[in-house]
């Protein structure tokens, strides 16, 4: 590709250390090469398709209009200091912005929203700002650490994320995620990785209805974020993975979505139920999940689906249900003193939520009722006889059950 003679521009970069954009630039198919800073200061600039401008430096917009449909190579870093939100690229843009050398940074006060941005060179590239693509999202083999804030993919194709090895790196601050546009219906990859001990654990969403769904994960225990594992309503027998933990929110427009997460049994441990962190400041059964064997990356030779169906954010994090007996009543007990079957005993009662237990004699009269029973019962005034037990218990996701029988008390 031939350079294109812009002698203008060229004494302009030439004179000031940094080249400064008033007016207006129209680049023709060809090429242009800044060697410093782009300061972009109320100018409306327009790119024709197979036009390259290499910046050896940083740019900074901070306001105009760019109508970019060709390429535009970066060194330095990406500054938006508009401060009424102009987003900087036309909404009728479709060239590339490539981030091409070692660290880059999206900085500003104001989002950019790119019409395709390529992640290129060396080094890791950051966002301290939230950040949009309106086209595709090329990660290629680098890492996008968003540092707490959204980077946002507007484009609903599915292919509007690109990588090789690539991937968004959440798990650095406990805010930042990746958020699309999606269609109903539609598969969508969110390649989210990232941490001390790296993972790789992305996201695959499949939404039953159109508008904007976004995903993070965290490569780090649940309880730095102040989601501790400790806080489940059954504490006993789920233990919380200890690992990661991911979150999917449903921005906008949508009803419910299937989701699914990839997990190594080598490198994560092994599990057998999905955890949800409800409003309760809990852990607890997310429902509508199951497991199965699938080959996927870095390893992971399992994945979770889960069916999500309310709104807003959901945590969600991996769990090992320990197998434990079920409610079990005794026939009959002998309150004679001698420390030995003294008490009306209910084995597995602290495996669930909540319980209420009645006794009624043979006539039908209630002689004794407790709230959250304690095996603490010696039928106490009572006669030796048969009576009858009414049990209600909840499980730890409020779901009811009643169990009802006999039991006879032996003096």
């Amino acid at each position: 590709m031939k350079p294109l003679e812009t002698k203008n521009i060229h004494s302009m970069v030439k004179q000031f250390p940094a080249a400064l954009l008033l007016g207006f630039l129209c680049l023709p198919v060809g090429s242009i090469r800044a060697q410093a800073i782009l300061n972009i200061q109320g100018a409306n600039m327009h790119t024709e398709p197979n036009s390259l401008m290499h910046v050896n430096g940083d740019v900074s917009f901070t306001d105009g209009k760019l109508e970019h449909n060709g390429v535009m190579e970066i060194t330095g870093n990406w500054s938006n200091t508009n401060q009424n939100n102009n987003e900087a690229f036309d909404p009728s843009s479709s060239g590339d912005v490539k981030l091409i050398t070692g660290l880059q940074e999206i900085q500003g006060f104001s989002t950019t929203a790119f019409p395709t941005l390529s992640l290129e060179g060396w080094d890791t590239k950051r966002l301290l700002i939230n950040t949009k693509v309106t086209g595709k999202l090329n990660l290629n083999d680098l890492q996008l650490d968003v540092r707490g804030n959204d980077m946002w993919v507007t484009n609903p194709a599915t292919d509007a994320i690109t990588r090789t090895s690539g991937y968004v790196n959440t798990s650095n601050h406990p805010e930042g995620r990746l958020v699309r546009n999606v269609t109903a219906n539609s598969s969508y990859y969110y390649p989210m990785g990232g941490g001390t001990d790296f993972r790789y654990r992305p996201v695959n969403a499949v939404a039953a209805n159109d508008g904007v769904l976004a995903a993070q994960f965290q490569n780090y225990d649940p309880n730095n974020d102040g989601y501790m594992r400790s806080s489940s309503v059954a504490t006993n027998f789920n233990v919380i993975n200890d690992k990661f933990y991911h979150s999917v929110t449903q921005v906008s427009g949508i009803g419910s979505a299937d989701i699914k997460i990839p997990y190594s049994t080598q490198k994560d441990g092994s599990f057998n139920g999905l955890a949800k962190w409800d409003d309760n400041k809990h852990w607890t059964d997310a429902l509508y999940h199951y497991q199965g064997s699938e080959a996927g990356p870095d390893g992971c030779d399992m994945a979770m689906h889960y069916h999500m169906q309310t709104g807003g954010t959901q945590r969600l994090a991996l769990t090992d249900t320990i197998a434990h007996d079920d409610i079990f009543v005794v026939t009959g007990f002998t309150p004679n003193g001698d420390g030995k079957n003294d008490y009306f005993v209910i084995k597995g009662l602290e495996n669930y939520k909540s319980n209420e237990l009645k006794i009624f004699n043979r006539w039908g009269r209630m002689v004794y009722t407790a709230a959250n029973y304690r095996n603490d019962w010696a039928g106490n005034g009572l006669d030796m006889d048969t009576y009858m037990y009414l049990l209600k218990v909840k499980d730890m996701n409020g779901k009811e059950r009643v169990i009802k029988g006999d039991v006879t008390l032996i003096r």
